[in-house]
C-alpha cells in the first residue's frame, strides 16, 4: 500500500501523533512530543485521561459484542495502541468475546492507515482499514469497506476522542444523523468527548496550546455532549466521566477529573434485531 504523505508530515504535530506520544507510543516525531510535554506540563492528568479512553473503547467493544454485535465502524481509529497495551485495540477486544468479530477501522491520516494497513487488519484479513475524512459522511459510508458490512445486522459505531477536533457543532450533528438514518435496527453509537466541565481553567490552557500549535480543539459541556446522541436513548449508566463508565474498570475508582471526559453509549430505538443477531 502506498501511502501518500504531506508535505509537512514531520514537520506539524498532529492530533494522532501527540495522543500516541501520551500514550508511550513510538509512532510519533519530534515536534508532537514538544508539543505533548508543553501539554502535560499545563495539564498533568492528559495522559491518564488519554489511556481511560483508549481502554474505554477496548471495554466498550467488548460490551457491545455481549450485546451480539459483530460488525464494528472504528470512526477517526488513530495509531494501533502501544505494545505494552495491545489488547486496547478494540478488534482484539471484540474478538475476544465475538471470534467473527468485523472491524472496519477508518482515519482520515494516510499515515495512521498505513500502520493501521500492518497492525489492525488482521492475518485472515478480518478486518479493513479506509482512508476517508469523517466529516464527508456519506463518502464514507458509500466505500467498498463499508458497504460489505450486513445490514441485516446491527453495527457498532464508535466515535472515541474525535468529535472535539470538528469544531462546527453543525457538522458535528450532521455527521451524526446521517450515521443513525444508514444503521440498522439494534445498533449503538459509542462517543467519548473531552470537556471543560471538571477543569475549565485547565482545558482551557490547554484549548490554547492546542490552537498555537495549529490544531483546533473544542470541548463541549455535558449538555451539549448528551444532545449529540438524541434522539436515540442512551443506555444505562447514561452521560458518565469516561473512567466511570465500566464500573468494573480500575479506571472507575479515580477522580472524575483524570477522565477529562465524558462517555455515552446510545441505543437504535429499534433493538429488536440485536436480541437475534447472530
Amino acid at each position: 500500500m502506498r501511502t501518500l504523505l504531506p508535505d509537512n508530515w514531520a514537520s506539524t504535530p498532529t492530533e494522532s501523533r501527540v495522543n500516541d506520544y501520551l500514550l508511550g507510543g513510538e509512532d510519533n516525531f519530534a515536534v508532537d512530543r514538544e508539543l505533548g510535554d508543553r501539554l502535560v506540563r499545563t495539564v498533568d492528568w492528559l495522559p491518564r485521561a488519554a489511556q481511560i479512553t483508549r481502554m474505554y473503547g477496548a471495554l466498550t467493544a467488548a460490551h457491545l459484542a455481549r450485546r451480539g454485535i459483530h460488525q464494528f465502524m472504528d470512526l477517526g481509529c488513530g495509531y494501533p495502541s502501544p505494545s505494552f497495551s495491545e489488547i486496547s485495540n478494540v478488534h482484539l477486544a471484540a474478538e475476544q468475546v465475538m471470534p467473527n468479530a468485523k472491524v472496519v477501522h477508518i482515519d482520515h491520516d494516510p499515515v495512521v492507515v498505513s500502520q493501521a494497513q500492518v497492525h489492525l487488519v488482521g492475518p485472515r484479513g478480518e478486518h479493513s482499514i479506509v482512508c476517508a475524512d469523517i466529516r464527508k459522511t456519506e463518502d464514507v459510508l458509500a466505500t467498498p469497506e463499508v458497504t460489505a458490512l450486513d445490514r441485516d445486522q446491527p453495527v457498532g459505531v464508535l466515535l472515541h476522542d474525535v468529535l472535539p477536533w470538528i469544531t462546527d457543532d453543525g457538522e458535528v450533528h450532521e455527521l451524526l444523523a446521517k450515521l443513525r438514518d444508514w444503521l440498522p435496527a439494534g445498533s449503538a453509537i459509542s462517543i467519548t468527548h473531552a470537556t471543560a466541565d471538571m477543569r475549565p481553567h485547565e482545558v482551557e490552557d490547554l484549548v490554547d496550546i492546542y490552537e498555537k500549535s495549529g490544531l483546533a480543539f473544542c470541548p463541549r459541556s455535558a449538555s451539549e455532549i448528551g444532545a449529540l446522541h438524541e434522539p436515540w436513548p442512551l443506555e444505562e449508566p447514561g452521560l458518565l466521566p469516561t473512567g466511570r463508565w465500566h464500573k468494573g474498570s480500575l479506571h472507575a475508582y479515580l477522580p472524575d477529573a483524570q477522565s477529562g471526559a465524558y462517555a455515552a453509549l446510545s441505543l437504535h430505538p429499534d433493538q429488536d434485531r440485536s436480541r437475534h443477531a447472530r
